[in-house]
């Protein structure tokens, strides 16, 4: 359901075509809930049929038109429903943290080149979020100097405020995982000094 109310939060910046929409959740809502293009257009259908978005048909050159979907007073209600409901955090779903439970049954290369792998990932988000809290703080992102505009100003530090408390708080996850990765390459290094070989430390038996 996330999905949704992303949408509506987007839409609530201004009118927007679904390809719009699809270009502005790429360049803000994907850095926190992934979702495939299609996915997009087939909520943007379903928040129509309830009639929590109107389209307004607009022209697009000289004979082609285009969908802008702006919020309905039911899709305003169901956002701020959203907003003020308190849910509790999602059970755990981890595949790195799964597979690193089970490193025994690999080599220590193996085992090595995991953690490398996510440390690299990890610090690439680290890196992208930073960047993004520094726009943000600077009000220099198109989609918030378009919701900036069209909000009261008592309202404009409140807005840059939380979005960017949000993103300092996936800054701090992935440096967390960072460090895990780290203390995972040190223990690999130890165990492998004790055991002298870069084997498989436990074979799987039927």
């Amino acid at each position: 359901m996330t999905l949704r109310y992303a949408l509506l939060a987007l839409i609530e910046a201004g009118p927007m075509t679904g390809y719009e929409l699809a270009k502005w959740f790429d360049q803000s809502v994907a850095y926190v809930w992934h979702a495939q293009h299609s996915q997009i257009y087939t909520e943007l259908r379903r928040l129509e049929a309830e009639g929590m978005i109107e389209a307004e048909t607009l022209p697009r050159g000289e004979k082609a038109t285009k969908r802008a979907y702006a919020l309905t007073p039911a899709g305003c209600k169901q956002l701020q429903q959203w907003v003020s409901q308190v849910e509790a955090p999602p059970a755990l779903r981890d595949p790195a943290y799964v597979k690193a439970t089970y490193f025994e049954y690999g080599s220590y290369r193996e085992a090595r080149a995991q953690f490398r792998a996510h440390r690299k990932h990890y610090e690439a988000l680290r890196d992208h979020y930073e960047e993004h809290v520094e726009q943000l703080e600077q009000r220099a992102t198109a989609l918030l100097k378009r919701r900036l505009a069209k909000s009261p100003a008592s309202s404009h530090d409140a807005i840059v405020a939380y979005k960017a408390h949000a993103y300092r708080g996936l800054i701090e996850r992935a440096k967390s995982e960072i460090a895990w990765a780290e203390r995972g390459l040190e223990l690999v290094d130890r165990l492998a000094a004790g055991q002298g070989v870069d084997e498989p430390v436990l074979d799987p038996s039927p």
